[in-house]
């Protein structure tokens, strides 16, 4: 498994690709405001709409984070709404997908990864959407909700593919490839599937949503509760400019930021930038463009 998290691009290429994404955040933010539903820019591409007006540079990633309530909305008027051009895709839609962020994906097109090249799954031009669900007032709770949630998404992943990104090189990294090489064959033996692993997810996920919680996160990765944001600080989204559209971010998105990437306005040397490093892109009605 390479560790490489950061590939340039050919420029063109690079532009042609965020051209169709922010046609892609576009169309769903119309579907969004149809329905009176609340969807923002959140994680770098949050950093990207106000330090760049746009993508950050060498970005290929487009994250919106919308409350648990108002996406199950989207999910639920998706086909009918965006259904010709885009699909959906969670381990519940495609079993074989091994992840729990949700995609927004442009049909037709082809973008595989290193991280998604074991997938058997239709890997497309993506966008990501986080719901965000109720954080428990107690830290006990909290705790472990956490453990639950990492839990179930590391053998999500895992169950897909036995190479994960691991960040040590040595002994320490083959040890742990080996490990991972063995959960996945593991999980496979006994027929436990993506689709059952982030049905677990998502009920720990969402356990306290009938609860009347003051923070809402996304629990999709590990830092979620240092990251956790109050309901109330989410709204009225702020309009700012994305590429050549509008788009939204939270009323506190500078605080927000701050709390996950600390000084996000200065932009970070070459060896700490990251993107997707894609090993095959093919926009729709063209032929394939492969990667190193």
């Amino acid at each position: 498994m390479s560790n490489v998290l950061y590939k340039q691009y050919d420029p063109d290429v690079l532009k042609k690709f965020q051209k169709v994404q922010t046609e892609m955040l576009k169309d769903v933010l119309e579907v969004c405001e149809k329905y009176d539903l609340p969807c923002f820019l959140i994680y770098g591409t949050a950093i990207g709409a106000v330090r760049h007006k746009g993508f950050i540079p060498w970005d290929d990633d487009i994250d919106v984070g919308m409350i648990r309530k108002d996406y199950d909305k989207l999910l639920s008027v998706f086909t009918k709404e965006l259904g010709e051009h885009y699909e959906l895709l969670t381990p519940e839609i495609d079993s074989r997908y091994a992840c729990t962020v949700t995609h927004v994906q442009r049909k037709n097109t082809v973008f595989i990864t290193e991280m998604t090249k074991d997938l058997k799954c239709n890997c497309r031009i993506f966008m990501d959407i986080f719901p965000f669900d109720n954080v428990p007032e107690s830290e006990s709770e909290q705790n472990k909700l956490l453990r639950k949630s990492t839990l179930y998404g590391k053998l999500l992943f895992l169950s897909g593919s036995g190479s994960p990104h691991i960040p040590y090189a040595g002994l320490l990294y083959h040890i742990l490839h080996l490990g991972c090489q063995i959960i996945h064959y593991g999980l496979k033996l006994f027929h436990i599937t993506p689709s059952f692993l982030y049905k677990k997810f998502k009920k720990v996920s969402t356990s306290f949503n009938d609860v009347d919680c003051e923070y809402v996160t996304s629990y999709e990765y590990m830092g979620c509760l240092k990251d956790k944001v109050k309901k109330a600080d989410l709204l009225p989204l702020v309009k700012v400019p994305f590429e050549d559209i509008t788009a939204y971010i939270p009323a506190n998105n500078d605080e927000f930021l701050k709390k996950v990437y600390g000084n996000y306005m200065e932009i970070p040397p070459v060896e700490k930038r990251v993107n997707h490093a894609p090993l095959v892109i093919q926009f729709e009605g063209e032929d394939p463009i492969y990667g190193e």
